[in-house]
């Protein structure tokens, strides 16, 4: 699937399903006949390509030079010289090797260039097979890693722009008086549970003056599971051991049913489960209102 997708052209799209059963077949139909093992070949769709073909009539093409030759060329190709096979492999190989490709690696991310370098080594050092398990292996590790440190942002309002956004993005972004609305940019589970309570507490203790509300806006936070939660939970009694109100915003139905099972939808309340940021905000400064405190601008609610 990689040499396909490596060679094919912009407007060409590679079924896996279909090249895999198409693989899976030919080589149902190899056993029954007491024939080789058919696989890919990088190196013949390179000198394919390079040839200029196009359509599969290449493939049954070569298919039939290949029959003529072990015919009727036996003698010519046993005096081949092994150095001009060697050539056209080594060829074939060169053509793989898409310095362009690292160079918009290296341009997009250091971490994705490292990768495919090591790739590279783990495929000359010890085969393609275990080459790929080596880029299999480092890209779930780099993807852990950065999943269990994700993005995190506290959210204000900009000037002139609809929503609540990053106040890192926008310096000028203001925050609502008493309440912190903090977003959390990844599936949460057990590798950033520990690292979601202390940034979360973290961005809870940098409000200026009493907090009384803490949002956290869980529109990245569909897939959850069960240190999560616990983690979660933990939030939550920390910031209502502080006098505050928790509650959580753009809450989903695959989230609320975990929220549900676990039990953390009771504790937290039915009526600080929010399906919507701007309703969240609203409630809270409704509850402001009646408690008279600061509002929307800083001033008193009247």
């Amino acid at each position: 699937m990689l040499t396909a997708r490596s060679f094919a052209r912009r407007d060409e799209v590679i079924a896996a399903n279909r090249e895999l059963l198409a693989l899976g077949v030919a080589n149902a139909g190899s056993s029954l006949v007491q024939g080789f093992p058919v696989s890919s070949s990088a190196s013949r769709t390179a000198i394919a390509v390079t040839t200029g073909s196009r359509t599969q009539l290449y493939s049954v093409t070569a298919a039939a030079a290949v029959v003529a030759v072990l015919l009727f060329a036996r003698p010519v190709l046993a005096h081949f010289p092994a150095a001009a096979l060697g050539a056209i492999v080594i060829y074939a190989a060169i053509r793989l090797i898409d310095v362009t490709a690292f160079r918009r690696l290296l341009a997009f991310r250091r971490a994705e260039l490292g990768i495919a370098l090591a790739t590279c080594a783990g495929v000359l050092v010890f085969n393609i097979l275990y080459g790929v398990l080596v880029a299999i292996g480092l890209s779930v590790a780099d993807l852990l890693v950065r999943v269990a440190r994700p993005h995190d942002a506290v959210l204000g309002r900009v000037r002139g722009l609809a929503g609540m956004h990053d106040v890192d993005d926008y310096p000028g972004a203001q925050t609502i008086p008493g309440l912190v609305v903090y977003r959390y940019d990844a599936p949460l589970f057990f590798a950033n549970a520990d690292n979601f309570r202390r940034r979360a507490l973290a961005a809870a203790a940098q409000v200026s003056g009493q907090l009384r509300w803490f949002v956290l806006n869980v529109e990245a936070n569909v897939e959850v599971d069960f240190t999560a939660l616990e983690a979660l939970d933990a939030v939550r009694e920390d910031i209502t051991k502080q006098g505050a109100e928790f509650a959580l915003a753009r809450v989903k139905q695959d989230l609320l049913a975990r929220l549900r099972a676990f039990g953390l939808a009771d504790k937290v309340g039915e009526d600080r489960l929010f399906p919507t940021l701007p309703t969240a905000v609203q409630a809270y400064q409704a509850w402001a209102r009646q408690q008279g405190q600061p509002g929307n601008d800083g001033t008193e609610a009247s």
